[in-house]
């Protein structure tokens, strides 16, 4: 039961990890915000949250199928997954020494449903997302989990993503918080690198 608890506690941290660094599902959320559509970007925070418990449901359904016979598989993933999280914190690292990055804050207006089906795409195709799921969670999830583990699994990720992309369409409508954002990036980037490049490291011992 330990072991369990201590994989949701480290697929939740890589998880917080992963979508707190600039991607796709952040650029969307951002521009929305930023652009004075509130709604729009409530809406596209919702599909991307979508789009996350459908990339963990089957990244789950791949381990239950695959890992547990193939240990092979299972020992390729891990070095995968940890290179690619070592790889990410590095870049996250090499952003944070650069000049802050512009967000483009004119785009179109967008209908609720729109925004929230442009969410669920944009999280389904994000090359990210697809990396993390298949490799750094694929590695942390324990083999043989019972079912509850799934469950779990599941209704953690869809709390997590919802809370943090929701939470962060309606920080960014704040203009005090895209002020701070804006002066706090370069930190924020240097301190997740850090512990990125740790988990990879962590991963990779394991």
């Amino acid at each position: 039961m330990t072991a369990y608890v201590s994989s949701l506690l480290m697929i939740a941290g890589l998880y917080l990890i992963a979508v707190a660094s600039p991607g796709p599902n952040f650029f969307v959320i951002g521009q929305l915000s930023l652009s004075g559509q509130r709604q729009a970007a409530l809406a596209a925070a919702c599909g991307i949250s979508l789009g996350s418990v459908i990339w963990v449901l089957l990244a789950m359904a791949g381990v239950a199928a695959l890992l547990a016979s193939a240990e092979w598989l299972h020992l390729a993933l891990r070095i995968t997954g940890a290179a690619y999280l070592i790889w990410l914190g590095a870049k996250m690292l090499h952003a944070a020494a650069r000049p802050k990055a512009q967000i483009a804050y004119d785009v179109a207006a967008l209908e609720p449903m729109r925004a929230f089906r442009k969410g669920v795409l944009t999280s389904l195709t994000n090359p990210k997302s697809g990396v993390f799921w298949t490799s750094a969670f694929a590695t942390t999830f324990p083999l043989n989990a019972p079912t509850w583990m799934f469950a779990a699994t599941a209704l953690m990720i869809a709390a997590l993503s919802l809370g943090w992309h929701v939470g962060l369409a309606v920080a960014f409508t704040n203009k005090g918080v895209q002020g701070r954002y804006r002066r706090l990036r370069r930190a924020i980037d240097a301190a997740c690198g850090v512990v990125l490049v740790g988990f990879g490291v962590l991963l990779a011992k394991r």
